[in-house]
């Protein structure tokens, strides 16, 4: 009866440490940690991926503590790398929400708002088309199978119960806030010049006859120069993006 009792206390403490990791990452990452998903979804498919993955990380997982307080310890370290794996992800998704600002400001079309699902709020309509382009692309192309293998495949690199890098992490965090301001620069380069040069040649119209109100006459032209824009180059966006955020999550992965 002690054997049977210890084995299942062995298998319940192992099944917490992974849910403390993949439940904190689930919730956090874009798809399954967006706000329009429910938190009861969110718990159940933490929930399941956890009881399918946790036979297969029994070994990597440090013994039983002692104590209550060794185990909390335990259980805020695999929340930390939880955090930190999710909010990877969506560090990189913020890349959709700078370049839709961008096109936005240069399209014209700043002042209307909506629903962005790659930022959880309000935001510009391109950003928001962006938003739930990517989201869909993430699905159709099977990234969010990719999302799941990087948080299990994060036991190779953080092993639970050893001191956690926060250093690294920090500069991490840091290098793909930078990564993903560029990201979106680069994919709103073409409304940066084109909106640069409309902006150049009203001005002069402008100065060649003051009294016709150019900017005003010529906003719907600037609005429809930009939709045609982001038709052209849509598709091209969002493969530029899409690569970026693969290789993001490569270097998560370990061969087994």
């Amino acid at each position: 009866m002690n054997l049977l009792q210890q084995f299942l206390g062995d298998q319940i403490f192992v099944w917490l440490l992974v849910f403390a990791r993949v439940g904190t990452a689930f919730s956090i990452m874009p798809t399954i940690g967006d706000a329009f998903v429910s938190a009861r979804t969110r718990l159940l498919f933490s929930v399941a991926v956890s009881v399918l993955v946790a036979p297969v990380l029994g070994d990597r997982m440090p013994p039983m503590p002692d104590n209550i307080f060794r185990l909390f310890v335990l259980i805020a370290g695999e929340v930390t790398v939880g955090i930190f794996m999710g909010t990877v992800a969506r560090l990189l998704m913020g890349a959709l929400e700078v370049a839709g600002t961008i096109i936005a400001l240069q399209s014209g079309l700043s002042n209307a708002q909506m629903f962005n699902p790659a930022m959880a709020s309000q935001g510009s309509l391109p950003g928001a088309l962006l938003g739930w382009l990517g989201l869909l692309l993430i699905f159709i192309t099977n990234l969010h199978h990719l999302l799941i293998m990087a948080v299990v495949d994060s036991y190779s690199t953080f092993a639970p119960g050893a001191a956690i890098p926060i250093d690294d992490m920090a500069n991490v965090v840091g290098q793909l806030v930078g990564k993903s301001f560029v990201l979106g620069v680069q994919m709103a380069a073409p409304f940066l010049i084109s909106g640069m040069l409309f902006a150049l040649a009203l001005g002069l119209l402008n100065k060649l006859a003051p009294q016709i109100q150019v900017f005003f006459l010529f906003t719907s032209l600037q609005v429809a120069l930009g939709l045609f824009m982001f038709a052209l180059t849509l598709a091209a966006m969002m493969t530029f993006w899409l690569t970026h955020f693969e290789a993001a999550f490569v270097d998560f992965l370990r061969p087994g």
